[in-house]
């Protein structure tokens, strides 16, 4: 495997924990705010960014290559309110895939084929993401800014099973 590629593969382990970290923290916030549903969906949402980091792992080492553990970072962002959380989880499922279109686009380059078919997976799954964020955005700015509304989104986001 190209050293670019196995160096980008590592820091996109990085990334998927830090995913992980923040949508652990927004949870909290979620929870702290009586808002059980939403923290349910984001802690559904961490689970699943730190099985990709896994799947990063497992792959690396299948491929006879060293795991590098960089350091996660802790969230900067300031959380003050519903509607902002929901942008920046919609803003972090972008950002991570322009990092797996940039790791595939290498791939492809490389020909590397092996992690080019093992990349589109998280490409299909970066799709599924970003649409899941979206309209949980739209739904918010749709009826959850009212009281009831409010109410029956938490409701339905208490839903998610991992």
């Amino acid at each position: 495997m190209n050293e670019k590629i196995s160096s980008l593969l590592n820091e996109q382990i990085q990334k998927e924990f830090e995913s992980a970290y923040s949508y652990l923290g927004f949870a909290s916030y979620f929870d702290s705010e009586g808002l059980a549903g939403f923290a349910n969906w984001y802690k559904v949402q961490s689970k699943e960014e730190t099985e990709h980091a896994m799947k990063f792992y497992k792959y690396l080492i299948s491929r006879g290559q060293k795991v590098r553990l960089l350091d996660i970072k802790a969230p900067k962002e300031k959380l003050e309110g519903i509607e902002q959380i929901l942008k920046l989880g919609l803003a972090n499922e972008e950002y991570v895939t322009g990092l797996i279109n940039d790791i595939y686009a290498l791939a492809q380059k490389e020909q590397d084929w092996f992690t080019k078919n093992f990349l589109e997976w998280f490409v299909s799954e970066q799709f599924e993401e970003e649409c899941a964020a979206h309209e949980l955005l739209e739904k918010y700015r749709l009826f959850g800014k009212t009281g009831e509304g409010l109410y029956e989104l938490n409701k339905e986001l208490g839903k998610r099973e991992e």
